[in-house]
C-alpha cells in the first residue's frame, strides 16, 4: 500500500470520514438520500480492509467489515485509490470507466454525490489532521 502502514489505518480514516460527513448539514442529508446498503470492499489491500454504510430509511449507520445483510451496492477498489477518491484526486466516474473501481449494483444514487466531493475532501482533510496523519494529505 502506498499511503497506509497496515489495513486498519484506511478503515479508521474512512469510518471517521463518514461519521463526520453524517453530521455535516450539507453532506448528511445527501448521504441519507442514497437509501442503500453499500459495502466499500478494499480487501485487495488486506483481508480486513472494508467497511459498510447503511443509508436505508433515512438512517446513517457505519461499520467496519462486510455487512451482515446482502449489500445493494459493492464498490471494490484499493484502499489507496479510495484515499485518492476521498481526497478528490480521483474522479469516481472516470475510475469506474477505467475499472479502477468495480461496481456491483446501481451506483447512480451514490454518484449524485459527486458534485459534493470537494466538501467530502475538505472533511477528509480535517479527519486526517484530527488523526495526526497530516503526512497522508494529498496536496
Amino acid at each position: 500500500m502506498e499511503f497506509w502502514k497496515d489495513e486498519t489505518e484506511p478503515i479508521k480514516a474512512f469510518l471517521a470520514l463518514f461519521e463526520a460527513s453524517g453530521k455535516d448539514p450539507e453532506l448528511g442529508p445527501g448521504l441519507r438520500k442514497v437509501d442503500q446498503l453499500i459495502w466499500f470492499d478494499y480487501t485487495e489491500s488486506g483481508p480486513n480492509c472494508s467497511f459498510h454504510l447503511d443509508t436505508r430509511g433515512g438512517e446513517l449507520k457505519i461499520g467496519a467489515g462486510k455487512p451482515a445483510e446482502t449489500p445493494d451496492l459493492v464498490m471494490s477498489l484499493s484502499a489507496d485509490d479510495a484515499h485518492r477518491s476521498w481526497s478528490n484526486k480521483l474522479d469516481p466516474a472516470m475510475a469506474i470507466a477505467l475499472k479502477k473501481i468495480r461496481v456491483m449494483g446501481s451506483a447512480t444514487a451514490l454518484l449524485k454525490l459527486a458534485p459534493k466531493l470537494h466538501l467530502i475532501a475538505a472533511t477528509y482533510t480535517k479527519v486526517l489532521k484530527d488523526l495526526g496523519w497530516e503526512d497522508k494529505i494529498i496536496a
